[in-house]
């Protein structure tokens, strides 16, 4: 099996030439192979040019109503990539693909959550991934949420419910039966 370099990255916009060119130039001097990116602000009618000779496959989920949200996958060209499928989806807040990299089988899943309401957008969109994935399943993303805020929050505690944390790391260990 080929070792693959993974990264998830929240860009907060990826309008300006710039701000692309250097996520590009960030994922190839790390050696990602494989890169989660979310908040790429992209309008579905006006996308820019968001491909490099380094990272030539690159999938985009884009929010049709504004220049919020937003998901891309990109695979550099390191790596031997076949497109298998990917379901039509519109909101930019997931974007699914299933291919061959370096000849195995994977579901690849970019996942960017609402600020409120996480554990309902994510019950939703684990439905949907619970019916498409296939082969190893990795989900990369942005949950808007700090699942342990002992670690992840300064202050050490969360404004949400512990139940409701509960609820969310339940989900995220769920089960897909993988053919």
């Amino acid at each position: 099996m080929t070792s693959i370099q993974f990264s998830s990255i929240n860009a907060n916009g990826l309008n300006t030439p710039e701000k692309r060119s250097s996520i590009l130039r960030l994922l190839w001097s790390k050696k990602v192979q494989v890169a989660f990116i979310q908040e790429t602000h992209f309008r579905r009618d006006a996308m820019p040019s968001f491909k490099s000779l380094r990272f030539p496959d690159t999938y985009h989920s884009c929010f049709s109503g504004s220049k919020s949200r937003g998901v891309s996958i990109l695979i550099a060209r390191s790596i031997p990539w076949e497109f298998l499928d990917a379901p039509s989806e519109d909101n930019g807040r997931f974007l699914f693909l299933k291919g061959r990299l370096a000849g195995q089988l994977y579901t690849l899943a970019n996942v960017y959550l609402p600020n409120t309401k996480q554990l309902k957008a994510l019950t939703g969109i684990l439905s949907h991934l619970n019916d498409f994935a296939e082969g190893t399943l990795l989900v990369g993303g942005d949950l808007n949420v700090a699942l342990d805020p002992v670690v992840d929050v300064s202050r050490g505690t969360s404004h949400l419910a512990h139940s409701y944390l509960w609820g969310i790391k339940k989900l995220l260990h769920f089960s897909i039966p993988i053919s």
